[in-house]
């Protein structure tokens, strides 16, 4: 199927041109062609979304300019705080894991996407546990980490990647998890409690992968979720929404078919769930090294996937895992050798180039941001009728994150 062209693409790509073709990141101390970068994060909260980002680099490990991007651009930081990164050990847990998290929440972001239980980064020490001691360490661990950072989270991933088909699990259930070998099937329902009870405010998820695709097994993966969700909403767990991960592949887009992708997200909003697109990118295996039109096709895949991800009223933010293109996990290959390209070229999957300049990537999400429909409330506010509304639409974005304290009810 061909991809699909955006609305006044000549002129974003215009733009484009001009930003790529000057290396000097001039605009990070002043403008392009006398213009300031628009801002996704603004483009975002116009219309009632948050948009954020992931980083696999502390700030102060990199160039002051990537920062000083990074913050510009956003509004929420998906923060690395995976329990055990926090607690190898059962002595304590280091909330400062990620140095990041403290440079966003000083400069006004809010969290997303931190993972509160992951069967990959489960600490070894919980197997060696009774049940009874590990729902204890389960509850704590959620108790502290959602507690210290309550009030400045914009979402949970409660629990992510629970569902794998193939193990045949019941539901299609992950069996392969620490977390399942010691707690069983049943332990998502309280983990949503608890997270509730450490951060009331916040939006609650559950976060998975590979769901985007019009292919017998990623059905079977939805499938499975929509088995998930039965069992929590049965339950009476505190569950918001869902987190969509969206890693996208290039050479695999052919397989991506608007009308049942955009009749799965109709199906999870009527069960009154939000929905956020956790961790978008997309994996450039497949396109020629010529960098115009690498560029060229993986933008046009972003606008082809926005298009109809942001048509749903009930997708309530937008997070891509990372920003620029130097440290995209897709270029950590000693890390992850199946992203490695044939050529040996650093991929280029992300909105941003090595030298922070805008790609056509950067234009396509801001023009899909700009043409979403507008939400009815806020991405932050508690209180719509008294922040954020059309009115206020145009406030800087500091302004509209301090203005009220942020409340899941308000995100439409």
């Amino acid at each position: 199927m061909p991809l699909m062209r955006f609305t006044r693409r000549d002129h974003f790509l215009q733009l484009a041109a001009v930003a790529l073709a000057d290396a000097t990141p001039r605009w990070l101390s002043g403008q392009i062609r006398n213009q300031p970068l628009p801002s996704l994060g603004d483009a975002a909260a116009a219309v009632g979304l948050a948009y954020g980002s992931a980083s696999d680099n502390w700030f102060r490990n990199e160039p002051p300019a990537y920062k000083q991007l990074f913050l510009q651009q956003c509004a929420l930081y998906a923060p690395i705080l995976s329990w055990q990164d926090v607690a190898p050990t059962p002595d304590g847990e280091n909330d400062q894991f990620d140095p990041n998290t403290a440079v966003a929440l000083d400069a006004g972001l809010k969290i997303t996407g931190a993972h509160l239980l992951w069967y990959m980064r489960t600490p070894p020490w919980l197997e060696t546990l009774s049940r009874a001691d590990a729902e204890k360490a389960v509850a704590a661990h959620i108790a502290r980490i959602a507690g210290v950072y309550r009030g400045r989270v914009y979402s949970w991933n409660v629990v992510n990647e629970a569902i794998e088909p193939p193990q045949k699990g019941p539901d299609g259930l992950r069996m392969n998890s620490p977390l399942v070998r010691v707690l069983g099937t049943d332990f998502f329902a309280t983990a949503f409690r608890e997270a509730r009870a450490a951060d009331p405010n916040a939006l609650l998820l559950y976060n998975d992968y590979d769901l985007d695709l019009d292919v017998p097994w990623q059905q079977a993966r939805r499938d499975a979720l929509f088995r998930l969700l039965d069992r929590l909403q049965k339950a009476n767990a505190p569950i918001d929404g869902v987190g969509l991960q969206s890693h996208l592949k290039y050479r695999q887009i052919a397989d991506f078919h608007e009308k049942p992708y955009r009749g799965f997200l109709h199906d999870l909003a009527a069960r009154g769930l939000k929905i956020v697109i956790t961790e978008l990118d997309v994996d450039d295996i497949g396109l020629p090294a010529d960098t115009v039109a690498r560029d060229q096709a993986i933008a046009d895949v972003y606008a082809r996937f926005l298009a109809v991800a942001l048509d749903e009223p009930a997708i309530a933010g937008l997070v891509t895992w990372g920003i620029c293109d130097a440290y995209s996990w897709h270029n950590h290959t000693q890390w992850f050798p199946e992203y490695s390209r044939a050529d040996h070229l650093p991929q280029r999957p992300l909105l941003f180039d090595a030298n922070f300049q805008p790609k056509p990537s950067f234009y396509a999400v801001l023009n899909a941001l700009r043409n979403a429909p507008k939400r009815v409330g806020p991405p932050y506010a508690r209180d719509a009728a008294r922040c954020f509304n059309s009115s206020s639409a145009h406030e800087p974005r500091s302004l509209q994150k301090l203005c009220c304290s942020h409340n899941r009810d308000a995100i439409v």
